[in-house]
């Protein structure tokens, strides 16, 4: 089958789940195209899993006589979708500016669609992807879904009714979010919600023997850097355990970098904190082989910005490594108190701090619950069997098999 997926920003550190899945639609022989809607962000790391996607990475520019020429033509139609826009977001003039933008790039994009013959378009995330599938949709008739995951629902629910209900099907990655939908949004009901999670590669991750015990307790995370994260209520744990020799290794960057290594150095943690910026997935493996324990201290950031299920929390496991996160979102479907990880409560120093504290005291039991996590992300985490239920839904819903449907 022809396949869109169309994100944001690539290639996007924090967002190699969606890498993984395209790369798993090439693997079962899917023709894909991956479009961008903002420029190839040459500051981000693409991992060395994903470089294959370079070769089908597209991004249709604003300014091109192609992109003037498609909206051009295609005004007349547009004028539905930019009708709705300035009904439901004209309160928030930044807001349907930027989603004015897209649609003009969607034009283009819609007409390279159809001369290519497309079976069906998928938008990661409800923003600025799924705005684009639903002009596209509008334009050309091609089917398309839409993967909600956090912050992308959570913040606003202004267009979602109109573009998630013209979907053909919507899916989310947390039996949370379904809920959130079914209830914040008119018209989605949760039984025509899919829920699939958020996958890691857990086959070609080896089952690991128990953590070191040798040298300092060393506490990973592995992240961006920014409120949401949490890392500002881990740096605070760390200054006050009574663990007498352990190690942080921060792997990530972002807007909060600066301020947090202040932090560190005024708790006076500079000499046993590491501020390691960007990692690809082959040194953040290596750090997950060498964690005591992985940190996941997620809170709700400014706007409602939180998590889904952190991806890292799912890494964690499946390295068979203790992971301590927070009761926020769809958190506790993978973090199961005392069967899985440590589940704490978002923003609680103290509370961290006691968890911290018990896997250092208790090795061998941390190691059996992580043990457990790994089997939990065995069966409901695999990416193979996880991208190949988009697949198949993709195919059920693709324009030949409607096509078909109609003969």
């Amino acid at each position: 089958m022809r396949l869109a997926v169309i994100v944001t920003e690539y290639p996007k550190f924090t967002e190699t789940f969606i890498l993984r899945d395209v790369m798993k639609f090439l693997e079962s022989g899917a023709d894909v195209r991956l479009y961008h809607l903002a420029p190839y962000n040459s500051s981000e790391v693409l991992h060395e899993f994903a470089r294959p996607t370079r070769a089908i990475a597209r991004h249709v520019g604003l300014v091109s006589p192609r992109t003037l020429a498609s909206f051009t033509a295609g005004l007349g139609r547009l004028a539905g979708p930019l009708t709705v826009i300035g009904a439901q977001q004209g309160g928030k003039p930044v807001l349907a500016g930027k989603s004015a933008v897209v649609s003009v790039a969607a034009s283009a994009i819609a007409r390279e669609l159809a001369d290519w013959g497309a079976d069906h378009v998928h938008a990661e995330f409800a923003g600025h992807p799924a705005t684009a599938a639903w002009v596209i949709h509008r334009l050309t008739g091609i089917p398309y879904s839409v993967s909600c995951r956090a912050h992308d629902i959570f913040r606003t629910q202004r267009l979602l009714a109109e573009k998630l209900g013209e979907a053909a099907f919507v899916r989310t990655i947390s039996n949370f979010g379904r809920a959130f939908l079914a209830s914040h949004v008119r018209g989605l009901r949760a039984e025509d919600i899919q829920v699939i999670h958020s996958s890691v590669d857990v086959e070609s991750i080896p089952q690991l023997g128990p953590p070191s015990q040798d040298g300092p307790f060393h506490v990973v995370y592995v992240g961006s850097l920014q409120v949401r994260k949490g890392v500002d209520v881990l740096l605070r744990a760390l200054a006050a355990t009574d663990i007498p020799d352990w190690r942080c290794s921060l792997a990530g960057d972002g807007p909060e970098r600066a301020e947090l290594e202040a932090l560190a150095a005024d708790l006076g943690l500079r000499e046993r904190v590491r501020f390691l910026g960007k990692q690809d997935f082959a040194a953040v493996s290596t750090l997950y082989e060498s964690a005591n324990v992985i940190a996941v201290p997620s809170v709700i950031g400014p706007a409602g910005r939180t998590e889904g299920i952190p991806n890292v929390a799912i890494e964690g496991l499946a390295f068979q490594r203790p992971v301590i996160s927070t009761n926020v979102s769809g958190i506790p479907e993978l973090i199961r108190p005392g069967e899985t990880g440590f589940l704490i409560e978002p923003g609680s120093v103290a509370d961290l701090l006691r968890a911290l504290e018990d896997v250092q005291a208790n090795p061998a039991a941390a190691y059996a619950i992580a043990r457990q996590g790994r089997r939990l992300v065995e069966e409901e985490f695999s990416l193979a069997a996880n991208a190949r239920r988009q697949l198949d839904l993709f195919r059920t819903h693709s324009a030949a098999a409607l096509g078909r449907a109609a003969e």
